[in-house]
């Protein structure tokens, strides 16, 4: 059976969502082992599978939480300067210590998060099969749908199409420093060049955490690209929670996510629109914050520093969250949601919600309490997109998730996951 080695970025569902793909496999009689910064050890072994540190001497613990309270300050060019260093120490890191790190482990084949562009370099250095995997939205190029960082929808017209051509030039020219970082070393390790961060996805398999419903229409799709609906993560029920406080009114339940370490401003905006509704908001810091700091919300809403999401959710009306993971969870309980774009691929997200017609978005440069309550009234007033939500999250169901997706792995890597197949690398 294989060795899987898991290499991803430090966040952390891009980390679960490979250790829930991992932990499917290791039921089946694999081995999975997680390499990456210590920051990630405690959460890894949580999650059931093995793990290798790396960096040890550039990235002690608390390392990554430094980062990403200095990343959410900035903004603009600051943001993308720092957080392009950042990834390019990632990738230097990985390069230098990954391949022999997995070699001396006995790694026969990766599974590489699509956010982390080291990955195929480490599989080709090892010669070793990997599966892409992208924990948030596809990156795949497609002649009418744009980047997934643009938070506009596709479009079959010149002019749209003339948009998306120059953004994934833009996308790429600003990548050029991480390609170059990777060609480096690709170059000392005789391996041809990338001439894009595309070419870091796997040739065998690509596997998705969306469905063909919740992503836009696309023209050119590899053959070795396949949809898996949501990866499940472990629940959080264990989380405690005052359910006794739950008044009975409609359920909003928002989360900014883990990434966010200043969310006070926003919060205060949703609490002063949720005020004058008749709902009850409940609002989780993800462990961003001091509870007391919100004691003085508008409208007396529930402040936790964690939630059991997917409990909450249960007896929610509509969901407020900025990233892919908690949208997914949120459709397939069939409850519409307002996205709060901050970075990324989460602009992308919320032009698919959108178009979707299972939810809206907030745009966080035009916020207000007068804009937030009006899209709450119509995405609670309006039956429509409780019915979309439904929908698209039946459809996230139908794909397979990660009991798909370990198939898939099997199916296409076939003889390559049995130990002792030839490996060469020096």
């Amino acid at each position: 059976m294989a060795h899987f080695g898991l290499v991803c970025p430090p966040g952390s569902s891009h980390v679960t969502g490979l250790t829930t793909v991992a932990r499917e496999l290791c039921t089946r009689g694999h081995r999975a082992t997680v390499f990456n910064i210590l920051d990630v050890e405690d959460l890894a072994r949580r999650e059931g599978v093995e793990f290798r540190p790396l960096g040890v001497q550039d990235h002690p613990r608390g390392a990554f939480k430094a980062f990403s309270d200095r990343q959410s300050q900035l903004e603009g060019l600051q943001a993308l300067r720092f957080g392009l260093t950042m990834a390019r120490n990632e990738i230097a890191m990985l390069l230098e210590e990954a391949p022999d790190a997995m070699r001396t482990a006995g790694i026969t084949a990766l599974l590489v998060d699509q956010g982390q562009p080291a990955g195929s370099t480490i599989a080709e250095r090892l010669n070793v099969p990997f599966v892409t995997i992208c924990n948030a939205l596809a990156s795949n190029p497609d002649p009418q749908a744009p980047p997934a960082i643009m938070g506009w929808g596709p479009s079959k017209t010149s002019f749209g199409r003339l948009r998306s051509r120059f953004a994934y030039w833009a996308f790429d020219r600003a990548a050029t420093p991480l390609r170059s970082a990777i060609n480096r070393y690709r170059k000392d390790w005789s391996l041809t060049p990338l001439r894009s961060l595309y070419d870091t996805f796997s040739p065998t398999l690509q596997l998705a955490q969306q469905s063909a419903e919740f992503d836009f229409p696309h023209e050119s799709l590899p053959p070795q690209f396949h949809y898996i609906g949501l990866i499940r993560r472990v629940s959080s029920s264990s989380v405690p929670f005052p359910f006794d406080r739950l008044d009975g009114r409609p359920l909003v339940y928002a989360s900014l996510g883990t990434m966010t370490s200043d969310s006070k401003g926003v919060f205060r905006t949703i609490a002063e629109a949720c005020a004058a509704l008749d709902v009850q908001l409940v609002l989780t810091l993800g462990g961003n914050g001091d509870v007391a700091a919100y004691s003085n919300l508008p409208g007396d809403p529930l402040v936790v520093t964690f939630a059991p999401q997917l409990a909450l959710l249960e007896r929610a009306a509509v969901a407020v969250f900025p990233g892919t993971n908690s949208v997914l969870e949120s459709l397939t309980k069939g409850v519409p949601v307002i996205a709060v774009p901050m970075y990324a691929d989460q602009f992308g997200l919320a032009a698919r919600l959108e178009r979707s017609g299972a939810g809206g978005r907030i745009s966080l440069d035009r916020v207000s309490a007068d804009a937030v309550r009006t899209l709450l009234n119509r995405v609670l007033s309006d039956r429509s997109y409780a019915e979309r939500a439904k929908a698209i999250g039946a459809s996230l169901e139908r794909a397979g998730g990660e009991r798909r997706a370990a198939d898939l792995i099997e199916e296409k890597l076939g003889r390559a996951l049995t130990p002792g197949r030839e490996r060469v690398g020096a």
